[in-house]
């Protein structure tokens, strides 16, 4: 986000806060089958998870050659690497010959992988170089059974991942880099803006709510429960009025009024803290929520484990010049990622999984506050129709 817009914003909200209001968008309703259905799981699964560009990682995990990840999309395993000549790469988790992973490790640094079942060997190109009793396979050719190969490249400081595009783009990293931008609506340029590139992942927790994928993306969309879900918590930081909210093609980014905001009045506007006096959350369709904290950010993307269950990546990014080894990076983690977060909005996310299959309702409704919880449903629903 430039100065000027970030100037306009503060204002928007002083002026909001001033009326003791916040911005009042568009209200609606939501299918509660959707969060309980296990064949519009299996769209969500064949749709937004192969066809949009998702975030794997932050860039600083795989600076080195060498370095690796694997995670599952959806019901795809994958592994993304930098290999010996600096190339990011993605593969298929799955070894040519019987489908075996080739490994079970999280993460780590490769030249090359080895399939645990016969041994298979390929190289960190992804190219097969290895087979165990090749005269077993007389016709096999080893160029052609290289690991199957994902579209993927880096922009503002994250690795985008599409398992499958519905049109062909050329693998020319400049070609995949202007998809990517486009796909984002102009939040790429917020996020240049906020130097994500020169953050670097300082912590991250995986934890596996028994909940619907969805209801963490809804959780994080709004700010709507903020006085009464995080009571005990953050709460205390933030002013009641002043929200602003705006969809940014598929997306859409909210502000939040931190209660250093009101310093705003006694201070000429060059001195005005953008940053530090609001809390930006973006939600970047299909499963990711960027949370900008006054000095580092939570990358939370989620991953359907089932209709009631998910898998959530919780990153720490800090800037790179940051302590690393400063306590206080710690204590505020800890904060967000097991209070706020897991105390607070996983548990109630779990709480409304078992009330969705109640029958209570057929629907739910969302009100001005929480527009940007209904934009992604209506993109959800978009996606899965066309």
């Amino acid at each position: 986000m430039q100065q000027e817009h970030r100037i306009e914003t503060l204002k928007r909200m002083l002026t909001l806060i001033e009326e003791k209001t916040s911005i009042m968008g568009e209200t609606g309703t939501i299918e509660v089958s959707h969060y309980t259905s296990k064949d519009r799981l299996a769209d969500e699964l064949n749709t937004l998870f192969l066809e949009y560009p998702v975030i794997v990682a932050h860039s600083s995990q795989l600076s080195e050659p060498g370095s690796f990840i694997t995670l599952d999309i959806g019901h795809i395993p994958i592994i993304v690497n930098r290999d010996r000549l600096g190339i990011l790469r993605v593969f298929l988790n799955s070894c040519r010959h019987r489908g075996a992973k080739l490994t079970e490790k999280p993460c780590g640094k490769a030249k090359a992988f080895k399939c645990p079942y016969h041994a298979w060997g390929y190289m960190d190109d992804g190219s097969l170089k290895f087979v165990p009793s090749n005269n077993a396979f007389p016709s096999l050719e080893l160029e052609q059974h290289g690991l199957k190969e994902l579209s993927v490249t880096e922009v503002a400081g994250f690795i985008w991942v599409v398992p499958k595009l519905k049109a062909p783009i050329s693998e020319e990293p400049e070609n995949k880099e202007v998809y990517i931008r486009h796909y984002l609506a102009g939040i790429d340029k917020d996020l240049e803006h906020f130097g994500l590139k020169n953050h670097v992942r300082r912590v991250s927790d995986i934890q596996k709510p028994k909940c619907n994928w969805k209801l963490i993306i809804d959780a994080f969309s709004e700010g709507y429960h903020l006085k009464s879900l995080h009571k005990d918590s953050v709460e205390s930081f933030f002013l009641e009025h002043g929200s602003v909210f705006q969809k940014m093609g598929k997306h859409s980014r909210s502000v939040g009024a931190r209660k250093d905001i009101l310093k705003a009045k006694s201070l000429p506007e060059s001195e005005w803290d953008f940053r530090s006096w609001t809390t930006p959350f973006y939600t970047l369709f299909p499963n990711t929520v960027l949370v900008f904290h006054p000095d580092w950010v939570s990358r939370i993307t989620v991953f359907p484990d089932g209709t009631d269950q998910c898998v959530v990546f919780h990153d720490m990014l800090v800037p790179e010049d940051a302590n690393l080894k400063a306590s206080y990076w710690d204590k505020t983690f800890k904060l967000i990622n097991q209070q706020v977060f897991a105390a607070e909005d996983i548990a109630i996310c779990e709480n409304i999984q078992s009330a969705a299959r109640s029958g209570a309702d057929t629907h739910w409704v969302t009100g001005g506050l929480e527009t940007p919880v209904l934009w992604f449903h209506q993109e959800c629903n978009a996606a899965l129709e066309s």
